[in-house]
């Protein structure tokens, strides 16, 4: 679990500087958390109190002078989702890390095999869905597993270990 080493609020209206201990740097937008949230939408009307944030519980979390506090595991996946990347990279880093076929792959985000290999060249965007589903599986694999049922059933779906 990646830990804070600091926190500062960006020029960005809503934006947070992580800086992980790791000695990685990143920025996350929590204008959604702001806009979607019951208890975080009272900054929406107060940026002054948005920016009284520190980290707490050695690394593990951030915390607001008004008591609301925000864990780093969740501040980290908002980071990570927002982060730009090439979906090239991401599709066969997530087919390498399971030892997926291109069968397997298009099983477990619902397309086409020539899709797949589209999306591979790059003659395809990855869709902004594709990339929340492959972080998601990577995450958690069991989500990965629930989408390959029969998987053992179909000829074409042979696993690779």
């Amino acid at each position: 679990m990646k830990r804070l080493e600091s926190i500062t609020v960006s020029e960005q209206p809503f934006t947070l500087v992580l800086q992980w201990q790791t000695g990685v740097r990143q920025n996350a937008d929590l204008s959604g958390l702001i806009a979607l949230s019951r208890h975080f939408s009272i900054f929406a009307n107060d940026p002054e109190a948005f920016a009284k944030v520190r980290v707490i519980n050695w690394g593990h979390g951030i915390e607001w002078e008004n008591g609301l506090d925000f864990s780093a595991e969740n501040l980290a996946r908002i980071a990570d989702e927002q982060a730009e990347e090439d979906g090239r990279v991401l599709i066969e880093g997530f087919q390498k890390r399971f030892k997926l076929t291109n069968e397997q792959v298009g099983q477990a985000l619902g397309y086409r095999v020539s899709q797949i290999k589209n999306f591979k060249s790059g003659h395809t965007a990855v869709a902004p869905a594709v990339r929340i589903a492959i972080h998601t599986m990577e995450h958690e694999p069991a989500v990965l597993y629930a989408r390959m049922k029969n998987a053992l059933k179909s000829d074409r779906l042979k696993t690779s270990a």
